[in-house]
């Protein structure tokens, strides 16, 4: 054989190399594109158009995901707000994913990125990079550096949950455990879970720390049970120094996964490893947490985040302006505090959105331009909004008479209607499940949970029942 034909023979077989990973390449970019489009459905549009949507594809090699766009901000974003979001969803296309990497390129960079240039980054990367991840590194939540016990403004509502953090940090005690730390959406409990590992890594570098959400340790364990991978799984979460869980009110009504938490909190505490738990409610409030597992809970310390107070809320808004360098007047600040007492993440929400006003129109910020500004969260806030109140509304609505709402019929043109109801008053209201069952006819608590849950999957496929539920929020907030 010649070297013309021996030449010709390896260009074609490199060629048939080269269309393989290029179809390899593509298959994964699809995969990706399918990723989006799940969270689409799960995120509010304008959140998903400017964090998701920008994030390009570049590799998928040895369980890590790479993934870039040309803003730093969006890469950041991503990676601190919606990592466990975009995890969970690229896992059911990336069935061996252990980590997801983020990094920013620039504009020219970004454009010029072609599928060769990937596939050998791809190459490379197999030379050069370790198989495998560290169990820490793949399953923990990244850490935000903004949340540190510095920048947590203490007051009378969240005194006993931050000092309780801080005892665990300075003496690594066990004389809290499980710490449990409960108290309502936006409070600043994942802000206390940072800055626990934030500090003890710094006191105790050697400590092996896990931070995850419950919902991503029923992730873990459900895969290790697809993959026979069981033993190694239990073993793995054993050998950690401390697990930090949040919002575990979302591993409620698993029953295989809580009894293998409840396994797991035994062995670690037995061990004499240290529990941090984070919850919207205190363990006798979970209603679908398994009896066991309350108990466990609540045999440490219970920790819970009290209703903010004004001086508080003012504190933490000159802290917030201070660290983000925002020019806003005094009088606006104690305008804000004043009006938005639901939790501090819409209270930092109010605030963005006034200095973003600012920035994108040059509309002079006072209190009269944040009162139009901010006039959805007032209204809320101002308006006395009872069950009895939602009820006569959804009623009219409907064009159903008011007692429908507590009689026991089960007809769809009044089972419906009565379950949105439900949905409302407990989206609007601070009333617990029992008390709006009560409201109801005497309906059981369980019965209410069903209802919300119930339109809330709804409400995700049926653009028109959405539209309906919009409309009655506008009407009850209107008078």
């Amino acid at each position: 054989m010649s070297d013309i034909e021996i030449n010709s023979g390896l260009d074609k077989e490199n060629n048939q190399n080269a269309n393989f990973s290029n179809e390899e390449f593509l298959l994964q970019k699809d995969k990706w594109e399918q990723t989006k489009s799940q969270i689409s459905r799960l995120i509010k549009e304008i959140f998903w158009k400017a964090w998701i949507e920008p994030l390009s594809f570049e590799k998928y090699d040895k369980g890590i995901l790479y993934l870039s766009t040309n803003s730093k901000i969006i890469s950041n974003r991503a990676e601190t707000q919606y990592y466990e979001t975009i995890f969970l969803q690229a896992s059911v296309f990336f069935k061996s994913l252990k980590k997801i990497q983020f990094h920013t390129v620039s504009f020219k960079q970004n454009e010029n990125i072609s599928i060769k240039n990937n596939i050998q980054k791809i190459k490379i990367n197999q030379q050069t990079t370790h198989s495998d991840l560290s169990f820490i590194d793949s399953v923990s939540m990244k850490t935000n550096s903004k949340f540190t016990f510095n920048n947590f403004v203490v007051g009378d509502s969240n005194r006993m949950p931050y000092a309780a953090s801080k005892r665990i940090c300075n003496k690594n005690s066990l004389l809290y455990n499980p710490l449990f730390i409960h108290g309502d959406v936006g409070m600043g409990k994942t802000h206390l879970l940072n800055a626990m590992v934030i500090d003890l890594k710094a006191n105790f570098p050697n400590l092996k720390i896990v931070m995850m959400s419950a919902e991503r340790f029923m992730y873990q364990f459900i895969k290790s049970i697809r993959l026979k991978e069981t033993i190694k799984f239990k073993d793995e979460f054993r050998s950690i120094d401390i697990l930090m869980i949040d919002d575990i009110q979302f591993i409620g009504g698993k029953g295989s996964t809580q009894e293998e938490f409840f396994y797991t909190l035994n062995d670690l505490i037995n061990q004499g490893k240290q529990i941090i738990i984070a919850s919207n409610k205190s363990p006798v409030d979970l209603l679908s947490l398994d009896e066991r597992l309350k108990s466990r809970l609540s045999g440490g310390l219970v920790v819970d985040f009290l209703p903010t107070n004004y001086e508080l809320r003012l504190e933490i808004l000159k802290k917030k302006i201070e660290v983000l360098n925002f020019n806003i007047p005094v009088d606006v600040l104690q305008f804000v505090a004043s009006k938005i007492v639901n939790n501090i993440r819409e209270l930092e929400g109010a605030l963005n959105r006034i200095w973003a006003n600012y920035e994108l129109t040059g509309k002079k910020i006072n209190i009269e331009n944040s009162t139009n500004l901010l006039s959805d969260l007032i209204t809320a806030r101002d308006k006395n909004i009872s069950i009895d109140s939602i009820q006569k509304k959804v009623s009219s609505y409907y064009n159903l008479s008011l007692s429908d709402m507590s009689s026991s019929r089960r007809s769809i043109s009044i089972a419906r209607p009565r379950q949105i109801a439900m949905y409302l008053c407990k989206g609007l209201t601070s009333y617990s499940y029992p008390e709006i069952g009560k409201a109801f006819g005497g309906k059981d608590h369980t019965t209410v949970i069903h209802a919300v849950k119930k339109i809330e999957s709804i409400i995700e496929i049926d653009q028109k029942l959405k539209k309906q539920i919009l409309e009655l929020k506008e009407t009850i907030f209107v008078l």
